[in-house]
């Protein structure tokens, strides 16, 4: 049996669009987790505020609208670069992207240790 031409139309599309992690978009994906947490509990604790505008008002409204918002915007723009990975661009900005959520979480840390190594805060 043949297939039409919209058969093999549609299946070229499908391979083409289909979604494939790398390591870098998993480590992308699980450090804007750890960011997201981080921030959230930095915010709870009264010891940062959130520069962003956006994100802001998102806290602002709730602190599980934050969580959403942020998990949603970086997955959304991550879903766009994997469907293109073909280009040498996207497959770049993931690794980009990675790099920078790497950095922001080793930040982070350094000021979850500095915390900790004043706690309590107002001994």
């Amino acid at each position: 049996m043949a297939a039409t031409a919209n058969e093999v139309q549609a299946g070229s599309w499908a391979q083409q669009a289909s979604f494939y992690t790398s390591p870098a978009s998993v480590a992308l994906l699980m450090l804007n987790l750890l960011d997201g947490l981080f921030t959230l509990l930095f915010l709870q604790l009264g010891v940062a505020e959130e520069l962003n505008p956006v994100m802001r008002v998102a806290y602002e409204q709730s602190p599980l609208l934050f969580m959403f918002s942020k998990l949603l915007i970086v997955n959304a723009g991550l879903c766009l670069l994997c469907l293109h990975r073909r280009l040498k661009a996207s497959r770049l900005a993931i690794r980009a992207g990675a790099i920078v959520y790497a950095i922001i979480v080793v930040y982070h840390l350094a000021f979850l240790a500095h915390l900790v190594s004043h706690w309590p805060f107002g001994a």
